[in-house]
């Protein structure tokens, strides 16, 4: 695999992970309050389609070849949305704040 490719991977891995971080926050808000049975159905469910959409778009871009730093791209992308996230509502509740004076 060449060099530009593997570059491109990493970049994909990394927004993926923000993607993941993301869906899983909408999907969490979905389940809410529903039944541990239907809960978990929905949670497999949520995981698989994710695991196939990744593999789906690594395929497409280097005929399948997953290597490990890819995953942990992904996971440090994942953190640093969750950092951005909560930065984000601490602003957003300082912001609320300040135009209710």
């Amino acid at each position: 695999m060449s060099v530009n490719l593997q570059i491109i991977c990493i970049i994909l891995s990394f927004i993926y992970g923000m993607f993941i971080y993301i869906t899983n926050i909408i999907n969490k808000k979905i389940n809410g309050n529903k039944e541990v049975i239907i809960n978990t159905l929905i949670n497999i469910i949520y995981i698989y389609i994710m695991v196939l959409l990744y593999v789906i778009i690594i395929y497409k871009i280097n005929k399948g070849i997953f290597h490990y730093y890819f995953f942990m791209v992904m996971l440090i992308g994942y953190i640093i949305m969750s950092n951005i996230v909560k930065k984000l509502k601490k602003h957003v509740k300082l912001f609320k704040m300040l135009n209710k004076k």
